[in-house]
């Protein structure tokens, strides 16, 4: 494939490209892997949708397994993508080591005002994003808006609840960014400084002590190294700030949600009919039916529209039938009697 115009700026750009088809594996890896965090939802649905209404164990021993095998697929995925990124960062780093080496080495010949040995932490860090956790963060991104809308799917109070954090969220990430940059940036420009001076002066240490410049030296030094010290608490305390509130809004999400979805279920009438307690009463049966009955509550009297469930003794499949507009059930004898 051609290298496009963007990646082709500079030999940076260009060494990326050429790692093109491990970060489609990457991709790939992230979508099975994104897929896969759905499993524990849909568990718990088939827990109430079919272990619950069925009271089999077969069937719950049958869902925790294949729960239990989409959860290693999921580690395995994760695995596999941490490897890739890994490999890859170390074939970036051999290809462009020994050109970074040659342009620090002819950097320092020309005397240039530029830290030569700065390139070799830039070339680190550039390898550190790659194999670290920012770029995974950089492949998950993109499922926001689908989680979103499968909350949506679920509840639209849930939706909405989930839009709500996902500003809040973007808005901290926002703040974060453009308050701590600038301070951390600072505080690597004093650090790096702060060595380069020292370096500096140690190559003529011999001349310094036989001048008897020691402690001037120490005591200039130690003025920057307080100022880098000074510089990076600064820093540090606020990404430990924005940090923490970060934490503090993930944690309010997730106690929320549940309670958004308890609220949305009295809202819908499903705890009122629990909360009124209603009584259902067997009736004799008639010879069509095998067990009738009424649905009724003190408040609203006769309930409409209630599932009642029974299943015969020794078997495994539950029937359920659902009351008519006088609050009566009746489970036919066909599927109940002997």
């Amino acid at each position: 494939m051609k290298i496009t115009k963007f990646f082709n700026r500079s030999e940076l750009t260009a060494t990326l490209w050429a790692f093109r088809k491990e970060f489609l594996i990457v991709g790939i890896l992230s979508f099975l892997t994104n897929l896969l965090m759905l499993v524990p939802t849909i568990y718990m649905l088939q827990i109430f949708d079919r272990v619950l209404a069925s009271q089999s164990e077969l069937t719950l021993l049958a869902v925790s397994i294949i729960t239990l095998f989409l959860f290693g697929v999921m580690a395995c995925s994760e695995w596999l993508c941490s490897r890739v990124l890994v490999r890859a960062g170390m074939r970036f780093d051999e290809q462009l080591s020994t050109r970074v080496f040659n342009a620090s080495f002819e950097n320092y010949l020309s005397q240039s005002s530029t830290n030569p040995s700065r390139a070799f932490g830039d070339l680190i860090q550039i390898r550190q994003f790659i194999t670290g956790s920012g770029i995974f963060a950089l492949f998950d991104a993109p499922w926001a808006p689908i989680y979103i809308g499968v909350t949506f799917f679920l509840h639209p109070w849930l939706g909405i609840l989930s839009l709500v954090f996902a500003v809040i969220q973007a808005a901290l990430a926002w703040f974060g960014h453009r308050h701590t940059v600038a301070p951390s940036e600072e505080a690597a420009k004093v650090s790096s400084e702060t060595s380069s001076y020292l370096q500096s002066k140690l190559r003529n240490a011999e001349v310094l002590e036989a001048m008897g410049m020691i402690g001037n030296l120490q005591s200039r030094w130690n003025k920057k190294y307080a100022l880098w010290m000074d510089k990076s608490a600064s820093a540090q305390g606020l990404t430990h700030r924005v940090t923490a509130w970060s934490k503090f809004i993930r944690y309010s999400q997730q106690s929320l949600a549940l309670g958004a979805g308890a609220l949305a279920m009295l809202m819908s009438g499903s705890g009122g009919a629990q909360q009124n307690a209603p009584q259902a009463t067997a009736t004799p049966a008639p010879l069509a039916a095998a067990l009738t009955g009424r649905v009724s509550s003190a408040e609203e009297g006769a309930m409409e529209g209630v599932v009642v469930s029974a299943k015969k003794d020794g078997a495994r499949v539950t029937i359920s039938v659902v009351t008519d507009s006088q609050g009566r059930y009746a489970f036919p004898a066909s599927r109940l009697a002997s």
